[in-house]
């Protein structure tokens, strides 16, 4: 980590590159760099069922399935809170198998984890947002653990991840204000030192 508490990256995407519009892809409106400088991409929702996704895993040389995947996380910063939908959440999609079970029209299984409705969150505050109680990596900032879990599809172990993601929701109030510094996941078993996660930069 740095002397900021930050954790050392092992990727980075610059908002201003042509890698960053595969990163938050459709996301509506499209994230901007922060107005107080802070590192991140900042989101605020002007109205509609507007939302932010960024995704951030893409199959490498091997695939990574449910079993292997041990903890998702992001930095985050949030701005305006009314209710649950002011936060960030995450979600898994694994692939397609074409056997007339797959949950989706071109995924097999989407496993969205979410914050209780009791969980609290500190405006302004940077936040560890994770999909385990006692994270690893876990990082000096507040905590705030989305282990509520809904799933579409078969959501076998076996599965092999196709796309990892954190998003917003479209139901948030307008004005929403939502700042993602960093994200990255752990995998456990024959990859367990893997950590990848990315900076993501406002520049």
């Amino acid at each position: 980590m740095n002397s900021e508490g930050m954790p050392i990256h092992t990727g980075r995407v610059n908002l201003s590159s042509t890698g960053a519009m595969s990163v938050y892809a459709d996301s509506m409106p499209a994230p901007t760099a922060d107005d107080n400088g802070r590192d991140g991409w900042l989101y605020e929702k002007a109205g509609g069922v507007e939302k932010f996704n960024y995704y951030f895993y893409g199959e490498g040389r091997f695939p990574v399935t449910l079993a292997e995947l041990e903890n998702l996380y992001c930095i985050a910063t949030v701005d305006t809170y009314t209710n649950t939908t002011s936060v960030p959440f995450f979600v898994i999609y694994t692939k397609m198998q074409g056997d007339g079970q797959d949950g989706g029209s071109w995924y097999r299984s989407k496993i969205t984890y979410s914050i209780a409705s009791t969980a609290q969150v500190t405006l302004g505050m940077r936040t560890q947002f994770s999909i385990h109680s006692n994270p690893e990596p876990s990082f000096p900032f507040e905590h705030v653990v989305c282990n509520q879990t809904t799933v579409v599809g078969p959501n076998d172990p076996s599965e092999e991840i196709l796309t990892m993601s954190v998003q917003s929701d479209s139901a948030a109030p307008v004005g929403t204000k939502i700042l993602i510094s960093y994200v990255g996941y752990k995998e456990r078993a024959r990859h367990s030192i893997a950590n990848p996660n990315i900076l993501l930069s406002g520049n």
